[in-house]
């Protein structure tokens, strides 16, 4: 990733962080009882629950069982912050949010931009990354797209509860295309079976993260015929839980000050 994405993500932390990270968790009043910190240190667990594939933002080994990617070192910074084991669960993207309403998961690190219908039903962290959704294709596509509304034309595919899903599916007086699940576009719970299918013939083209397309095109015969603009992309938590999001906030923004973020954008995006 250029350097431009490590600064346009500071900007938008200190631009936004002392507004959402500080100033906001203070209007609410405690929890009575132990804080949700207090909690997950007693358990000596953060729960951080993740939708894998998505490189380079996450991945599982099922050989070595082992997590990577830049959300993963992320998660591991803020459980590290807090003196607790990290352990990171696997769930389908379109069921996250409900895992963190209902105390499944502490927290959601999985690539997630900020919505304002998401950020309805839970409290996001200062940004700490920006990037693009592409539409991407078999390199020997003939496939031209010009504007959003150009996807109709074509059988597209996305993953389940993502900003690409509801682009196509929204209808067209809330922004997005108004396009059928299945019969006009196809949703995947997963990357890899989206890739899959790409490759397969199965859709014409595949609706993602920029830094997915970059991972896949380095082993695939891909490439991009569209860049749409992005919200960023945070962290998550219970919008009643003030002082795990001030945790959040103070790692995310203390790796940008100290060059910590700098050195994961380089080592996971470049």
């Amino acid at each position: 990733m250029k350097r431009e994405m490590a600064i346009i993500g500071m900007i938008a932390c200190l631009a936004v962080g002392f507004v959402v990270g500080w100033f906001i968790p203070g209007l609410f009043a405690p929890t009575p009882g132990k804080t949700a910190v207090e909690k997950i240190q007693d358990a000596d667990e953060l729960i951080v629950g993740t939708d894998a594939p998505w490189p380079p933002f996450e991945l599982y080994n099922t050989t070595t069982e082992k997590w990577s990617g830049f959300d993963v070192e992320l998660s591991q910074m803020i459980a590290d912050e807090l003196g607790v084991e990290l352990t990171m669960t696997n769930i389908a993207f379109a069921e996250l949010i409900g895992a963190c309403q209902s105390g499944t998961i502490d927290m959601i690190a999985a690539a997630m931009m900020v919505t304002t219908d998401r950020s309805k039903e839970l409290a996001h962290s200062v940004p700490y990354i920006r990037v693009n959704e592409v539409v991407m294709v078999k390199e020997a596509s003939t496939i031209t797209i010009t504007e959003v509304e150009d996807l109709a034309d074509y059988f597209v595919g996305c993953q389940a509860g993502t900003t690409q899903y509801y682009t196509l599916s929204d209808p067209v007086a809330d922004g997005g295309l108004g396009l059928t699940e299945d019969t006009e576009f196809k949703v995947y719970p997963k990357a890899d079976t989206l890739i899959q299918d790409l490759l397969g013939g199965a859709i014409d083209a595949a609706f993602v993260d920029e830094p997915v397309f970059t991972v896949y095109s380095k082993i695939h015969n891909l490439k991009t015929v569209f860049t749409v603009p992005a919200e960023p992309t945070a962290l998550w938590c219970r919008w009643e839980e003030p002082e795990l999001l001030e945790v959040i906030n103070k790692v995310i923004l203390e790796a940008y000050a100290d060059g910590t973020m700098d050195e994961l954008l380089a080592k996971w995006f470049e």
